[in-house]
């Protein structure tokens, strides 16, 4: 029992550790020092071996330690609380390597417990609750496996004997506990805002997303699989979106791209928490997305092109004069929010359009999206008079840029050419390769050149989708620039440059295993770190409308099962009306009942049919028609007598009719009963008509 005792106590103390060093706070130096020590002391437990550190030596140990500490607060950590968690882990290790009292373990437990507060502190992540759930298992089985020892010291009890029966049980313990801890958790009335929604998690520093981004910021980003966002389609056209819309820029200077028009307008939130940028067009067209934003060193909302609307637990949004959405302040948290969208259909939306029709270009939309960087290289106009020569209308010439570019250069992250003082120049006319940034910008001046307006968007790629969590996984690496260009009479319209990326990720083992492990985590994030008292009023009111759906449709069901009874009754009641008029119903119910008679009385009717036939000359005498003839003669002879009781056999019934006649008339009849049905030989035509003589002669003595 001891040394069970020992294995589930460094079980407990493991998973407070791991749970502390999967927060990612915790300083290699003291993950790998500690892991040593603790693999070593569990070696020690298996083994049986003696502690080696004496009480002394421990207070010798600590008293150095208290140096440390200060100087690791001072200088190494730079912090207090790292320094206090490394003097609890330094603790622990010490205790371990000391012969140790009931009281030393219970300082272990306590140790470990508030390694396990301090991991709850720092993280919020879904491999914390993965530890929680083991921390709890060990700490069960630890707490009934030491008060077992303490009880039972003195008395023999091996260890197969407790190890299967009491793991088993601190195992469905701990379950109990957790399933019942989350009916609480979902159930209890949320009290301000919790925990888990304050927590701060680490902010993603995502350039390519502020008022004025640098030529080549997008393509560092891309360099990081960081998870941005997830999304997940409530409602519309499966697959639709290509692209989540970020931040728009208008002015490029030959490096950078920046906004002209910094103002933003504060939307104003409906009664149902909705934020409207403009009335929907197509109710065909509309696609809904719910989107979970990591925290980002950005406070831009993303959404697929053209968000009508945006609803959520959001406190203030605001949006400028490009449609790009933001929050007033930037969330230290996660974001979950909802957008309604219009994506009009690619085929639709790139059909010709015809030049005579086209209206002018507002001179507002000229005056700020036809801006050029100054010593532009004039090859760049004649480069795009030459591709756009073929195009008759705006659309037209776009789609000949668009087409040209993807089809002339060549996509990648690795620039091992140097930018130079006008890198658009640079990567049009030498380089011919580089990420979307540069073909997105290539494209954005090409059609300027010519009278185009544009102006450069920056946002993510649809992303990985993952077919367990129904949702797009969307990563740093999704980072993406494309273009949209101001056709008249259709508005901005979005075109992507950008080649194809040959660098596609195949689907393995592991990746199969990363989309569970990211649908789990999309769970805990989507309906427990996210989860305030506005969620908790959701759940109940989507609880109370399912069951009222619910009831709804047994109703409609009950319903319309009894209305369809009623009608098929009544359609069965007509055509029995009808088929109980006809004269063959009644021939066939005629038929059906002769049948019935015969099959029940089919028996005497055999014997009936075997009787005739002896009366024409049959020879053989079957038992059946003995057996009949004889009880027919005894139903005559007991006229006048008492019936055969069940424990009389024939004979003594028939010696004692009172009426000697009978008895001497019945006696024949007996006889043969007797040959035919105990004796060897069958009955003969004599004998038939013996038995035929009685009934003639009883029936005269009646």
């Amino acid at each position: 029992m001891q040394r069970y005792f020992q294995i589930s106590c460094h079980a407990l103390m493991i998973s407070a550790f791991a749970a502390l060093a999967l927060t990612g706070r915790l300083d290699t130096p003291a993950i790998v020092i500690y892991a040593m020590g603790l693999s070593v002391s569990v070696y020690r437990a298996l083994k049986g071996l003696p502690e080696p550190l004496s009480a002394r030596g421990a207070f010798i140990l600590s008293c150095v330690y208290v140096v440390f500490f200060l100087f690791d607060m001072m200088v190494l950590s730079a912090s207090f609380i790292p320094a206090s968690i490394h003097l609890v882990l330094f603790l622990q290790v010490a205790k371990l390597y000391q012969k140790k009292a009931d009281r030393d373990y219970l300082y272990l437990i306590v140790l470990s417990f508030l390694q396990i507060l301090a991991a709850s502190a720092l993280t919020i992540d879904i491999s914390f609750v993965v530890m929680l759930f083991l921390f709890l298992v060990a700490l069960i089985s630890t707490l009934m496996s030491f008060d077992m020892h303490r009880a039972g010291r003195d008395r023999a009890v091996t260890e197969e004997r407790i190890a299967v029966p009491l793991g088993g049980m601190s195992l469905w313990a701990a379950a109990w506990i957790v399933v019942t801890g989350v009916g609480l958790f979902f159930v209890i009335p949320r009290v301000g805002t919790g925990y888990f929604t304050r927590a701060a998690t680490q902010s993603l520093l995502i350039s390519g997303f502020a008022d004025s981004v640098q030529l080549g910021e997008i393509g560092q980003v891309k360099l990081s699989s960081a998870v941005v966002m997830h999304a997940r389609q409530m409602s519309g056209i499966p697959f639709a979106v290509l692209k989540w819309r970020g931040v728009a820029l208008d002015r490029f200077d030959g490096h950078n791209w920046s906004r002209t028009d910094r103002k933003r307008r504060v939307l104003r939130p409906s009664l149902e928490e909705e934020f409207w940028l403009s009335p929907i067009q197509h109710q065909g067209d509309v696609a809904h997305y719910q989107l979970l934003l990591e925290p980002l060193a950005t406070n831009v909302l993303f959404g697929p092109y053209q968000v009508r609307s945006v609803s959520g637990r959001l406190q203030a949004v605001e949006y400028d004069s490009d449609d790009s959405i933001y929050l007033r302040v930037p969330s230290v948290s996660r974001t979950q929010y909802e957008v309604l969208s219009e994506i009009p259909k690619h085929k639709a939306e790139k059909k010709r359009s015809d030049p005579s029709t086209e209206e002018p270009i507002p001179p507002s939309i000229g005056a700020r999206y036809l801006q050029l960087p100054r010593d532009l290289d004039p090859r760049i106009a004649d480069l795009a008079r030459n591709i756009t020569s073929k195009g008759s209308s705006t659309f037209d010439k776009a789609s000949l840029v668009e087409a040209y570019l993807k089809r002339n250069y060549k996509y990648t992250l690795d620039l091992y050419w140097t930018p130079g003082p006008q890198p658009v120049t640079t990567f049009l006319f030498s380089a011919k390769t580089g990420h979307c940034e540069y073909f997105a910008s290539a494209m954005a001046i090409l059609l300027r050149t010519v009278g185009i307006p544009t102006r450069l968007i920056n946002g993510f790629l649809m992303g990985e989708y993952n077919p367990v969590g129904g949702d797009y996984i969307v990563r740093e690496s999704d980072a993406h620039s494309w273009v949209e260009v101001y056709v008249p009479g259709r508005g901005w319209t979005e075109f992507d440059p950008t080649p194809p990326d040959p660098n596609h990720r195949e689907m393995s083992l592991a990746l199969q295993l990363s989309h569970y492990i990211d649908a789990i985590t999309l769970f805990w994030n989507s309906y427990v770190i996210v989860y305030d008292t506005g969620s908790q009023l959701q759940l109940f009111r989507s609880a109370q409308d399912r069951v009222q759906s619910a009831q709804s449709a047994i109703r409609a069901k009950s319903e319309k099962w009894i209305i369809e009874g009623q009608m098929f009754s009544e359609r069965v009641g007509d055509h029995l009306r009808e088929l109980i008029e006809t004269t063959s119903f009644w021939v066939v119910i005629t038929v059906l009942a002769a049948m019935g008679l015969m099959l029940k009385y089919r028996q005497m009717l055999k014997t009936q049919v075997e009787i005739w036939r002896l009366r024409r000359g049959r020879i053989v005498v079957h038992q059946d028609v003995v057996e009949e003839l004889f009880y027919r003669a005894t139903r005559l002879a007991e006229a006048r007598a008492a019936k055969r009781a069940p424990t009389q056999t024939w004979r003594e019934w028939t010696f004692g009719l009172p009426d000697p006649a009978r008895r001497s008339i019945l006696a024949k009849a007996l006889a043969v009963f007797e040959k035919s049905k105990y004796g060897r030989l069958p009955a003969s035509t004599a004998d038939f008509a013996v038995l035929e003589e009685t009934i003639r002669d009883l029936k005269l003595h009646a």
